[in-house]
């Protein structure tokens, strides 16, 4: 392996000899860039370094694929491009410029194999004396993906059985005393980390970033430490590997400026059309080498025969985000939908409620909808959980942040206090205009019901069928699409949205769903019901049938 390897991808992606999507090709014209400008940064290039971390792969051997199994590691141009960058870059110290790298590409591109290789060379070749060297995901099983991998490596690697090794949960390197492990969140191990690299496998899948701060909070005594995310598109759009890839993207653009952040996402653009084969490679740089055509097309047609196999195909076939497996008000249409969050500027104004009223150790959300400027629904929005939800949280969300933002109130103990609860929404419908509130029959006999009721505010019973929701959900897609909407940026209500299947019944009435998923949808229904209110004044939903 050689420079000439990088030379071409780089000369191939700029005069479009490669179908290349718009962030791979701004991750070469920003190398290009830089080889030309980076030196009034204090940046420079090492070029032995570059090429030292290529001549290590040639050492390896495959472990895995019938195609490949025992065969040298030969990189693919882009995996090339990648190492060129992260291990040739230095800033004006004479150490790494890259201490965090962001690579996301479609399943089957070899991107498992790819990690372990590199956690070898930091574990060997990189001249750390006693670094730990980890592979980080949220379970031990993911952890371990990339980390078997490793030693499955050595194993088929003649010229590396002798300098490693190899026990149950560790590779260890004698000459530097290094190791290799796997960790994960559920790992007793994760206080007096000192990381020297890290791989963050599928970071889609973190809920939250506590073992990445973990890891991040234990390198501040390496000298030039590394953590390397490497990960597919997921569904989660409240995420914060998404968060970590709407910045990579902006510095790609060159909106934000970030020396010591490498960044190259494979996926294809917005507006593409996902069912044309010629674009796939956009999201599958290893085209024809660890993911055949042949394959995506079958992949294709079979998600084409069966709609909720659709988005699976889309995310981890073609590495795009996208919500629920039905998707409804699309993630760019409700973000416009934010113009600011003041509700002090609501009191006095007229509104309508929808309160729903889920189990005591669930969600329990209520909506107040205003007639607000400019023709706009302004939406409040408060929402309570007990203590426990927190701990016990099988929604793969981060709680925590949405409760230290205010957007969720947590009440003590296993079940949601009432007392606390009723107490809180009879101070806001004293504080606002509350004309009624819209509540499903079903939940009536509940002690927050029961106790608005002696405090003389209307309830209307809104029932939860097709005929009775079909009206106001319509209204919430055409309020949305028209940017008529002020949801004030709430991040909890956004992740709702994002669960919604729509449920249509024979007469052709919609509903919203959470489908078989068990994401919520509290805020959504409580939201059709304040607007069902606002739409229908003094009118009474019992009647709907």
């Amino acid at each position: 392996m050689n420079k000439s390897v990088v030379d071409r991808y780089v000369d191939d992606i700029l005069n479009d000899r490669i179908i290349c999507g718009k962030y791979e090709r701004l991750a070469v014209e920003r190398y290009v860039s830089d080889i030309e400008s980076g030196i009034d940064r204090g940046l420079y290039f090492d070029r032995k370094a570059a090429a030292r971390s290529l001549r290590w792969f040639e050492f390896l051997r495959h472990s895995k694929g019938k195609q490949f199994i025992g065969k040298p590691f030969e990189l693919s141009p882009w995996q090339a491009f990648i190492n060129w960058n992260l291990f040739g870059w230095m800033n004006a110290k004479g150490t790494r410029r890259f201490t965090k790298s962001y690579i996301s590409v479609a399943k089957k591109n070899g991107k498992s194999t790819y990690a372990a290789g590199n956690g070898l060379y930091m574990t060997r070749a990189d001249g750390e004396a006693r670094a730990e060297i980890y592979s980080a995901a949220t379970k031990r099983d993911q952890a371990k993906i990339v980390f078997d991998e490793a030693k499955n490596m050595i194993k088929s690697s003649p010229g590396l059985t002798k300098h490693f090794t190899i026990y149950q949960y560790s590779i260890f390197d004698e000459l530097s005393g290094s190791y290799f492990q796997a960790l994960s969140k559920d790992s007793e191990k994760q206080d007096g980390l000192n990381p020297h690299f890290a791989i963050i496998d599928e970071y889609h899948a973190h809920k939250d970033d506590k073992i990445v701060d973990n890891i991040q909070s234990g390198m501040g005594a390496r000298i030039q430490p590394m953590l390397f995310y490497i990960t597919t598109a997921g569904f989660n759009r409240t995420s914060p590997c998404y968060d970590e890839e709407s910045v990579c993207k902006q510095i790609l653009e060159g909106v934000l400026e970030q020396d010591d952040k490498f960044a190259i996402i494979f996926a294809l653009d917005e507006g593409d059309d996902w069912e044309d084969p010629k674009l796939w490679r956009k999201a599958n740089p290893n085209l024809d080498i660890s993911v055949s055509t042949e394959f995506l097309i079958k992949e294709y047609k079979n998600a084409k025969n069966n709609n909720r196999k659709i988005v699976n195909f889309q995310t981890k076939n073609l590495n795009m985000w996208v919500d629920s497996s039905m998707s409804w008000i699309k993630h760019k249409d409700w973000k416009e939908c934010n113009f600011g969050y003041n509700p002090e500027s609501l009191i006095g104004k007229t509104c309508y409620g929808g309160l729903d009223l889920a189990s005591h150790v669930d969600f329990n959300w209520f909506t107040l909808a205003f007639d607000g400027d400019e023709g706009r629904k302004e939406l409040l929005c408060w929402a309570w959980i007990p203590e426990a939800k927190i701990e016990n949280n099988d929604d793969k969300v981060d709680y925590r942040t949405w409760i230290d933002q205010g957007w969720i109130k947590v009440t003590p103990g296993n079940v949601v206090d009432i007392e606390i609860m009723l107490d809180d929404i009879i101070g806001i419908c004293r504080k606002y205009d509350v004309q009624s509130i819209g509540v499903d029959p079903a939940r009536f006999y509940h002690g927050v019901s029961q106790g608005l009721e002696k405090e003389d505010i209307k309830l209307n019973e809104f029932r939860q069928n097709t005929v009775a929701m079909d009206t106001p959900t319509r209204e919430l897609e055409k309020l949305v699409l028209e940017r008529k909407l002020n949801h004030g940026g709430n991040p909890v209500l956004a992740w709702m949205i994002s669960n919604v299947e729509i449920m249509e019944d024979t007469s052709g009435n919609i509903k919203a769903s959470k489908g078989k998923s068990k994401n919520k949808i509290d805020g959504v229904i409580a939201t059709i019901m304040a607007l069902g209110e606002s739409m229908t004044p003094g009118d009474d939903y019992v009647n709907f049938s």
